[in-house]
């Protein structure tokens, strides 16, 4: 498969990351990183793609697992199993296949992609919350992070998601119906804290397709900041079209276009991703 050119990884020194490429988070190497939400239409699916490219540049070898039926990680960046090819929700249907198998590689040098299955139906037969977990064990030492990207409905691949991930990033737009997505998430991933896996850590909630002009975008944020407090609000990822125009084309914003300033969000996202409990710069 042809790989995206000119694709070269920053410096080793960047926050969060150790000489050799692992990303540390508090003291969890190779992390497992959950993108979710209740509510669709969040920039769930964007946040995941461009994460996870992002990481490939800053920090080493990436794995995105692509975990809603839907599929749309798969297509941000044009890799779609075919009926029958192994993918992660095999897991939850009694199929053999182990996870490895259904790794595949996509056009950016560095990011692996395990694919949904587009016609899965929701018929899990496996409903042990901790499959992922476990299926993720064995590829955590090859990748210096994993992205999961779930769907927005609660079920057991949203729960096997929440048991295996070491963070948290809650993507949404600043509109006052997404506030009871982010709640309805929060008493989820709450409970899933307390109850299969404590070591989860701080949730951190992401504002997406922000225009900084906006008078109700602001007064959302600052709603959001009065429940959540500053320290697990990230600075927004601004309204941009090359995002959308990005995954038409199959392929991450950084790839499609470097200089634009959905690149340049998801750059520092990257980098504060290893500040997840901290007290950032104000989110717009």
């Amino acid at each position: 498969m042809c790989r995206t050119a000119g694709w070269r990884p920053a410096s080793a020194t960047a926050r969060g990351v150790r000489p050799e490429g692992i990303i540390v988070l508090g003291s969890v190497e190779h992390p497992v990183i959950l993108v979710a939400n209740r509510k669709g239409g969040t920039g769930k699916t964007t946040v995941a793609v461009n994460l996870a490219a992002e990481l490939v540049r800053t920090h080493g070898p990436t794995l995105l697992v692509d975990m809603d039926p839907q599929g749309h990680a798969g297509l941000g960046l044009g890799v779609i199993a075919k009926a029958g090819e192994p993918t992660v929700h095999d897991l939850f249907t009694g199929r053999a296949a182990r996870l490895e198998e259904a790794v595949r590689p996509t056009s950016i040098a560095g990011l692996d992609i395990v694919p949904a299955d587009r016609g899965f139906a929701g018929d899990f037969t496996v409903r042990e919350p901790r499959a992922l977990a476990a299926a993720l064990e064995p590829l955590r030492a090859r990748y210096a992070a994993i992205v999961l990207d779930t769907p927005p409905t609660v079920d057991a691949a949203l729960v096997n998601a929440l048991a295996a991930a070491d963070r948290c990033l809650v993507p949404t737009v600043l509109h006052w119906l997404a506030l009871d997505g982010v709640s309805q998430f929060a008493r989820l991933f709450f409970r899933v804290a307390a109850y299969v896996n404590p070591a989860l850590g701080p949730l951190a909630i992401v504002p997406v397709l922000v225009d900084t002009r906006s008078t109700m975008q602001r007064a959302v944020l600052a709603e959001l900041i009065r429940r959540y407090g500053p320290e697990r609000i990230f600075r927004a990822i601004r309204v941009d079209v090359s995002l959308a125009e990005a995954f038409g084309q199959g392929v991450p914003v950084r790839a499609y276009r470097p200089a634009s300033r959905g690149a340049a969000d998801f750059e520092r996202l990257c980098g504060e991703i290893s500040s997840i409990g901290k007290t950032y710069s104000p989110p717009l």
